[in-house]
């Protein structure tokens, strides 16, 4: 899902998409902020409610910003780092996108604090989504996913899903948050791209 970088890292956005999380900077509230160790104090007021994982240069820095309240710490390359932000990530209980709130313990959904009464399938489309905001999800992912589908049954269950999903999803004035990538799959954004 969404992780705010507040280091410089060449090849850690990278990384971080190979497990299957996308890094965000604006309108997308993160679960999980990687920082400096000198970070920690904005990380626990700027982003309150996403985990923390603080990159240490050595066990001491390491220890200390665990010790100040961090979620997690690493030491290591790209790849470390971002399994540890895939597993902080994994546990969030709560996801937010723009207006929306997912909370996965409860599994409900609302949108500008409107409660969003969709049914375990609907849910479960919306999450498999949110887990990868602003990426196209293939169709075969989500049939897959939502329904356990290896292969196109040739029917339109996944359109007749998204449909209701996204009727759920409209509020009169917000801009659409589940957009179609014809041919290719769906994806769940905070704002419209600006070519819309």
């Amino acid at each position: 899902m969404a992780v705010r970088l507040l280091i410089e890292r060449p090849g850690l956005a990278a990384a971080l998409h190979r497990v299957g999380l996308c890094c965000v900077t604006e309108g997308v509230a993160p679960t999980v902020v990687v920082g400096a160790p000198a970070d920690l104090p904005l990380l626990a007021q700027r982003f309150a409610g996403a985990a923390t994982l603080v990159v240490a240069h050595d066990e001491a820095e390491e220890i200390a910003a665990l010790a100040a309240g961090a979620s997690d710490s690493a030491r290591g390359g790209d790849a470390v780092i971002a399994a540890r932000a895939a597993r902080l990530h994994a546990n969030a209980p709560v996801w937010r996108i723009g207006d929306l709130v997912i909370d996965r313990i409860a599994r409900t959904a609302a949108r500008a604090g409107r409660p969003l009464g969709l049914r375990p399938r609907e849910y479960a489309l919306l999450a498999h989504l949110a887990a990868q905001p602003g990426r196209t999800v293939p169709h075969d992912d989500l049939r897959r996913a939502v329904f356990g589908l290896r292969f196109d049954p040739g029917t339109n269950l996944l359109a007749v899903h998204v449909s209701r999903v996204r009727a759920a999803l409209e509020c009169d004035a917000a801009p659409p948050m589940l957009l179609t990538d014809r041919g290719r799959g769906y994806r769940l954004v905070a704002a419209p791209p600006p070519d819309l």
